[in-house]
């Protein structure tokens, strides 16, 4: 995802595009839509901040019933280009060096990182999502358990009476 830096007018502006998963350098098959793009551009005379947005729908596979289910995605990164001389060492990671010979600058690293934080690490279809049965598996969500009843074990009976005991009080 490059941007020609060198037509950019001074001043604020913003940039929409559509841009495909490999122009942001992901490869992985659950991002199923082109990926909208706003950059908000504001090009002063030493420096340009670019504020990106980032919108998408990918499939992912519930961690609970495994279905497939649709995620919409939205992330945002922030780029400053600034010009060599005036960075410091240990700079931010997000500001970008550039000379006077810069012509254009490559976005995708940005774009990349954060749309794949942006990721789930536990994916849940919904919050009711009552998952596969680990007896007999079937998705709880569509249908009953079909295990049988266990047999009573009696060595539990005295702790059932217990519970009558104590809900009678």
């Amino acid at each position: 995802m490059k941007l020609r830096i060198n037509s950019l007018k001074e001043g604020a502006q913003t940039i929409e595009m559509t841009v495909t998963k490999t122009e942001v350098g992901i490869t992985d098959e659950s991002f199923i839509n082109p990926i909208l793009t706003s950059l908000k551009i504001d090009k002063g005379p030493r420096q340009i901040t670019i504020k990106g947005h980032l919108s998408t729908e990918i499939i992912l596979e519930c961690d609970r019933c495994l279905e497939s289910y649709r995620r919409h995605l939205e992330s945002d990164f922030l780029a400053i280009l600034s010009p060599v001389e005036s960075l410091e060492p240990g700079s931010d990671e997000n500001i970008i060096p550039i000379t006077a010979k810069t012509n254009e600058i490559d976005l995708t690293a940005f774009a990349h990182d954060a749309l794949l934080i942006e990721i789930p690490m536990k994916n849940i279809c919904s919050e009711s999502c009552a998952g596969i049965c680990p007896g007999c598996g079937a998705n709880l969500n569509i249908e009953k358990c079909r295990c049988k009843a266990a047999p009573f074990d009696d060595r539990w009976k005295p702790l059932e009476n217990l519970l009558t005991n104590s809900s009678e009080e």
